[in-house]
C-alpha cells in the first residue's frame, strides 16, 4: 500500500485579517481562496478564483447566535494558521482503490467581546475548496447564512428530490422564492464546472440554497439548539472540474470526512442485489408468478448463487406485515398472504388453513447463506419507533441477515440527521449494511466514515413514486446527484416492453433500451446496485447480462468521457486488468467516440461490444441488441452508435 502523510505549518498564528486579505492556494496553485475581515463590518468574507478566473466574489460568512437572531455576529480581530496535509488512503469501496488527500488549510480564529470564540476553517485542494465554522459552547441556538456571490451568470442544474432535476437555468433567472437542494452544478465555461455541495453532514440538517438577487446566492442553515455542546457545521463545499465529468469522480467530499470508524470492514461487500418489489406480479416462461413469498425468494436466491457479483436479495415492504401499521412487528414473519389489485393496491388476506409454504424469513436467510447469498430486510420507521430498534437489529444479526433497507423517515431537521447517524452506527454494531430510501439526507462523503452506509435513494429511482424517468433525466442526474456518492437508482430492467401493463408495481412505461439499462448500471455508481427484474429476464439475455454479472462494484480506477449534462456520457471503470465501459444518451440517437488513450502504451485488448441494434428505439423497440467481438489498441478511437434513449457497453480484457 502506498502511504504518504505529512502535516506542516506554512504560516504561524498571529496574522490580523483586518490588515490584509489572506490567500490560501491549492497545492497545484490553480485554485485560490481569499479570506478577509473588514473592520467596518466585522463580518468575515471569502472569495475564490480558479485558473485565474474569478468565480466567487467576496461573500459574507454570516453567523447567527441566539433564538431567532436576525443580525450576524461581528468580530473585531482574527488570527490564522495555514497548514499543509497529504495522505493516500484506501476506501473500503468506491470508484478508486486509492484516494489522495492533499490540501492547504487555513484555521481562522475569530473573537469579539460577548461572542463565543469562533473558528472558520477553509481547505483548498486541487479538486475544490470548502469552509466550515465551529463555535465554542454558547448554550444558545446557532446558524449561518453563508453567501455565494458568483462572479458570472452561470448555467445551473440542481437536485430535486424524486423529481427531474432543476435546470438548465441561468443563475439570475431562478425564481428567488424557491429554495434549492444541494448539490448544484454550475457551468462557468466549456472548460470549467463547479459543484455546490455539502460534506460531512453529522449534526445540523442539510443546508438549503436560496437566491438573494442577481447571481448572489446563500446557503441557509437555520439556528439549531446545541446547549453546552460546541457547534461544528458541515463543510460548505465547491467542487471544481475542467469538464462536467470531473465532478462525477471528484473525491473531495470524502476527504472532508473522518476515517472509517469500523475497524474490521471485511464483512462489507459491494455487489448487486435482486429485488422482489418491482418483480412482483411478473410471470416466468414456465407460468410461475413472482410474489412476496417463499417460492419466489428461493428462485431469486438460486439465480443469485450462480452469479458471483449478485450477492444479495432484498426483501421489501410487508415481509413482516403492513409497513405503515404501527402494530406490525419487524421481528416476526407475516402470518397472512398478499394480493395486488389492478393499479398496485396491496390487499392483506388470511392465510389458507393448509398453507404449505408459510412466510419464514429466518428460514429464507438460512437458505440464502447456505448458497452464499445475503438477505437485506426492509424496515419502516413506524416499526423502528414502535419496537426496540437495537433488539430488532440484534434479531436480524442472529438470523444472519446482511443488512437493512430503511423506508419513510418522517422526522425532519436536525433530528433527521442525528437519527440517521444513530441508525447507521447501530447497523455497524451488528454488522449490517444500510440502504436509506424515501428522502434520505444527501450523501456527503460520510460513507468513508461509515462504509456500511452502502447506498441511498438520493434521486428519482427508476419507477419509484409511480413515475418513470426520461433518458434526459438520467443523463442529468448522474452528473448532479452523482456527486454525492453511491446512488440507488434501480437500473437494470431487461423485460422492458409493456412492463407497465403486466407488472402492477411498474406504473409507467420505462424509457430506455436494454443496452441502455445495462450501461446505466455501470454509469450510475452504486456500491449496492438494485436489479429490478426477474431471473428469467436476465437468463433470456444471458450474453448481455454477462456485462453486469462480472462487474465487481468497487473499482481501481474510473474515467469519464463524452460528458455533456442532460445529453450524453461515457464512464470507464477498471478492476484489475479488465475495463467496463458504458455510454448513455438522452432521447436523441447519437454517434460518440471512445478514446482509448487511457490504456497502457503498446497494449492490445480483446473487446466484447454490446450495442443497440439498427432498429432499437426506447419508445417502440427497446429490447433489440447485438453483441460482437473486436480488438482495440492503446490510443485507438472507436465510434459507437446509440439508439434514441439507448446505450453502449464495452468490456475490455488484456
Amino acid at each position: 500500500m502506498t502511504f504518504l502523510k505529512y502535516l506542516c505549518c506554512l504560516t504561524l498564528s498571529g496574522t490580523a485579517f483586518s490588515a490584509a486579505e489572506t490567500l490560501v492556494k491549492s497545492p497545484d496553485g490553480k485554485i485560490e481562496v481569499g479570506l478577509d475581515l473588514k473592520k467596518e463590518t466585522g463580518v468575515p468574507t471569502w472569495r475564490a478564483t480558479v485558473d485565474g478566473v474569478p468565480v466567487l466574489k467576496p461573500s459574507a460568512i454570516r453567523l447567527f447566535a441566539g433564538d431567532k437572531a436576525t443580525k450576524p455576529l461581528k468580530f473585531e480581530s482574527g488570527q490564522v494558521k495555514i497548514t499543509e496535509f497529504k495522505e493516500d488512503w484506501k476506501p473500503t469501496w468506491g470508484q478508486f482503490s486509492t484516494v489522495t488527500d492533499h490540501h492547504h488549510q487555513a484555521t481562522w480564529t475569530l473573537t469579539s467581546a460577548g461572542t463565543p470564540q469562533t473558528t472558520v476553517t477553509v481547505r483548498v485542494s486541487n479538486e475544490g475548496f470548502a469552509m466550515r465554522y465551529e463555535m465554542a459552547p454558547s448554550g444558545t441556538k446557532v446558524g449561518d447564512r453563508t453567501m455565494l456571490d458568483f462572479s458570472g451568470d452561470y448555467t445551473m442544474w440542481a437536485a430535486n428530490g424524486e423529481r427531474p432535476n432543476h435546470g438548465p437555468v441561468k443563475l439570475s433567472k431562478w425564481n428567488g422564492k424557491r429554495r434549492l437542494q444541494a448539490p448544484l452544478t454550475l457551468k462557468v465555461s466549456d472548460k470549467l464546472f463547479l459543484g455546490v455541495i455539502e460534506a460531512g453532514i453529522y449534526h445540523q440538517h442539510p443546508f438549503k440554497v436560496h437566491r438573494v438577487e442577481g447571481t448572489k446566492y446563500e446557503t441557509r442553515s437555520d439556528q439549531s439548539a446545541w446547549g453546552d455542546k460546541s457547534v461544528q457545521s458541515s463543510w460548505r463545499t465547491i467542487l471544481v472540474g475542467r469538464d462536467a465529468g470531473d465532478l462525477m469522480v471528484n473525491q473531495m467530499i470524502f476527504n472532508l470526512n473522518p476515517k472509517s470508524k469500523i475497524a474490521d470492514t471485511s464483512w462489507i461487500k459491494p455487489g448487486y442485489t435482486l429485488w422482489d418489489w418491482r418483480s412482483w406480479g411478473a410471470k416466468a416462461p414456465d407460468g410461475f408468478e413472482y410474489g412476496l413469498d417463499m417460492a419466489s425468494w428461493r428462485r431469486f436466491i438460486d439465480f443469485a448463487a450462480k452469479h458471483d457479483n449478485v450477492r444479495y436479495l432484498m426483501l421489501d415492504a410487508n415481509w413482516y406485515g403492513p409497513e405503515f401499521l404501527a402494530a406490525s412487528n419487524p421481528m416476526k414473519s407475516r402470518d397472512h398472504v398478499l394480493e395486488q389489485l389492478e393499479g398496485g393496491e396491496i390487499v392483506r388476506k388470511e392465510a389458507p388453513k393448509d398453507w404449505k409454504d408459510p412466510i419464514d424469513v429466518p428460514a429464507i436467510i438460512k437458505y440464502g447463506k447456505e448458497r452464499g447469498v445475503g438477505i437485506i430486510l426492509y424496515i419502516n420507521e413506524k416499526a423502528r419507533v414502535k419496537y426496540d430498534f437495537d433488539k430488532t437489529l440484534e434479531t436480524y444479526a442472529k438470523w444472519g441477515a446482511a443488512g437493512i433497507k430503511y423506508g419513510f423517515m418522517t422526522i425532519r431537521g436536525d433530528a433527521k440527521v442525528q437519527e440517521t447517524r444513530r441508525i447507521v452506527e447501530a447497523c455497524a454494531k451488528h454488522k449490517l449494511l444500510c440502504d436509506f430510501h424515501d428522502g434520505p439526507i444527501p450523501g456527503s462523503g460520510d460513507e468513508r466514515t461509515w462504509p456500511n452506509y452502502i447506498t441511498r435513494e438520493f434521486c428519482h429511482a427508476q419507477s419509484d413514486a409511480k413515475r418513470a424517468f426520461t433518458p434526459g433525466h438520467f443523463v442529468t442526474t448522474i452528473f448532479n446527484n452523482g456527486m454525492t456518492g453511491s446512488l440507488d437508482m434501480a437500473n437494470g430492467l431487461y423485460a422492458i416492453k409493456d412492463a407497465e401493463k403486466v407488472r402492477p408495481r411498474i406504473f409507467q412505461k420505462v424509457n430506455t433500451t436494454v443496452v441502455g439499462e445495462t450501461a446505466r448500471t455501470l454509469i450510475s455508481y452504486a456500491a449496492l446496485a438494485i436489479l429490478p427484474d426477474i431471473p428469467e429476464a436476465y437468463e433470456a439475455k444471458a450474453d448481455l447480462f454477462k456485462f453486469i454479472e462480472t462487474m465487481p462494484m468497487t473499482w481501481d480506477e474510473t474515467l469519464v468521457q463524452n460528458a455533456e449534462i442532460g445529453k450524453r456520457v461515457t464512464v470507464a471503470r477498471r478492476s484489475g486488468e479488465t475495463w467496463w465501459i458504458g455510454s448513455a444518451t438522452d432521447e436523441k440517437a447519437r454517434e460518440m467516440e471512445i478514446d482509448f488513450s487511457f490504456l497502457p502504451a503498446g497494449t492490445e485488448w480483446k473487446a466484447t461490444i454490446y450495442e443497440d441494434a439498427a432498429d432499437t428505439h426506447f419508445k417502440t423497440n427497446p429490447e433489440t441488441y447485438k453483441v460482437r467481438q473486436a480488438t482495440v489498441k492503446a490510443g485507438d478511437k472507436l465510434k459507437v452508435k446509440l439508439a434514441p434513449g439507448g446505450g453502449h457497453c464495452l468490456m475490455l480484457k488484456k
